[in-house]
């Protein structure tokens, strides 16, 4: 008998030992268990997040992307037309124009397309006035390239540059101011006694009176001629002839050399 109760002391002693351990084990494993929950509960948090990130990131790509490709659409486009412009404007000479056109990002910040649609208008404001397709497509060249030198050292938007210029094509002189010449009748009176000519305005054709002032303008301006050369290695110029670049890139006018030339130049 008392070594069956010792036996049986024995094992209820052992017995109330394994509960007690099984019960720390147990605590423990409960309080794992809470610290798992909400480590895991945590990342679940931060992979939403990220997830709501990287899925936002997404859709903002991708909306911008859609709207990169509508742009250079758009831009393909209007340089299409001003292709075609340029062909009915110019004639033969409008591979030239053309030509010309490609370079004026480097030469003039403006790109392919905008350096066309100004060329045309003025061209063909020209030959109205009397001038040959030649003549035309020369005068709309060298005027363009002076202005966009004046503006560069005046600090002025090449638009708008270019629509001084524009405007005087079609005998509008007022402004002219703008890039630095007063041009008006009684200017340009004083400046054809200069040059020996006994005709006054009113006497003039319009032909005469427009390439009077285009010679004018080109006299007292060639100050500037080039300027705009040397102002890309100023981040202004740099920054413009870059824009024009990037506008060449995604119109197709434009290679990729030339877009990272452009925008190598503006960052040093």
């Amino acid at each position: 008998m008392e070594l069956f109760e010792l036996v049986g002391k024995i094992a209820i002693e052992g017995f109330d030992k394994v509960k007690e351990q099984l019960g720390e084990t147990s605590s423990a494993g409960e309080k794992t268990e809470s610290k798992l929950g909400k480590a895991f509960g945590a990342v679940g948090k931060g992979a939403a997040v990220v997830g709501k990130a990287i899925g936002g990131a997404m859709l903002a790509g991708g909306a911008a992307m859609a709207g990169l490709t509508v742009k250079a659409m758009n831009l393909a486009g209007e340089l299409e037309q001003n292709m075609g412009g340029s062909e009915a404007v110019f004639k033969e000479y409008a591979e030239s124009v053309q030509s010309t056109a490609k370079e004026a990002f480097s030469n003039m910040g403006l790109s392919t397309s905008d350096y066309l649609a100004t060329a045309n208008k003025m061209g063909a404001l020209f030959q109205g006035a009397g001038f040959s397709i030649e003549e035309s497509m020369n005068l709309s060249s060298d005027a363009m390239q002076r202005a966009a030198d004046v503006a560069s050292i005046m600090g002025l938007d090449t638009s708008a540059a270019m629509e001084a210029v524009a405007g005087a094509a079609k005998g509008n002189f007022t402004m002219m101011d703008n890039l630095g010449v007063a041009m008006n009748d009684t200017t340009l009176q004083a400046y054809a006694l200069e040059k020996g000519i006994d005709k006054t305005t009113q006497e003039m054709t319009n032909q005469e009176k427009i390439g009077l002032a285009m010679e004018l303008f080109m006299e007292k301006t060639a100050y500037a001629a080039g300027n705009y050369a040397k102002e890309n290695e100023t981040l202004a110029g740099s920054l413009g002839t870059a824009k024009a670049a990037l506008t060449n890139f995604l119109d197709g006018s434009g290679d990729v050399s030339g877009l990272v030339d452009s925008f190598s130049n503006a960052a040093r």
